[in-house]
């Protein structure tokens, strides 16, 4: 009895199965490089993935800035001309990356002459530079309630 003798090519498939096997290794490279790993660096640049710290109490130029643009965006938001600003009452948080959220109250005067007090917060983004001019801020959100309005 003559036992045949194993080569190295009896450990290879045909040619037809080693075709594809290269050709699934090629295309899981060309997707890991051109689009799995774009993605992965799109998502580490965006603010998804930026430090969340805690609510902070601003002071400074960031907080009077915040407060400005806030009022800004808000008066903006108003369809009357009379919309005025008490002192004091107002809070500013910081939530790092140069996201602040503004907490305030102002008067407004409708055109019957009846002034209401409305509560309004206000979420903005500081882009850098002058945090007194109006193009370094952006606004994310903004919101109101009528004070004597309760739910």
């Amino acid at each position: 009895m003559m036992t045949k003798k194993i080569t190295w090519r009896d450990w290879l498939p045909d040619w037809k199965s080693l075709g594809k096997i290269v050709f699934y290794v090629a295309l899981l490279y060309v997707l890991q490089v051109f689009v799995i790993l774009p993605f992965m660096t799109y998502v580490i640049d965006s603010d998804f993935l930026s430090p969340r710290g805690a609510f902070e109490p601003v002071s400074g130029d960031a907080k009077q800035g915040a407060q400005l643009q806030c009022s800004n965006y808000f008066r903006q938001e108003m369809t009357t001309e009379r919309v005025e600003f008490p002192l004091g009452g107002t809070k500013v948080w910081g939530m790092g990356d140069g996201r602040f959220l503004v907490k305030a109250r102002a008067i407004v005067t409708d055109d019957a002459e009846l002034a209401h007090k409305i509560n309004y917060a206000c979420y903005v983004k500081f882009e850098g530079g002058d945090a007194f001019e109006a193009g370094n801020w952006t606004l994310r959100g903004l919101d109101w309630r009528d004070a004597n309005t309760t739910e």
